[in-house]
């Protein structure tokens, strides 16, 4: 994927999540982020995973990359 298709994947993601906050889609949403090098982005994602549901997979992810 190039940077364009992934910004758009953000851009949608960010409208599922503003209609209904999702685990899932915060943990891809912060994937895509990753990928493309938004690491402020994707820890604030997993920070948000992490404060809905703190048993989540994510707090593992997230405590890997605090910088």
């Amino acid at each position: 994927m190039d940077n364009h298709k992934e910004k758009e994947a953000i851009a949608e993601l960010s409208r599922a999540i503003a209609f209904k906050a999702d685990l899932n889609l915060l943990h891809l949403r912060a994937a895509f982020h990753e990928h493309i090098g938004d690491v402020m982005g994707a820890l604030r994602d997993y920070r948000v995973a992490v404060s809905v549901d703190p048993s989540h997979e994510m707090l593992e992810l997230h405590s890997s990359r605090e910088p």
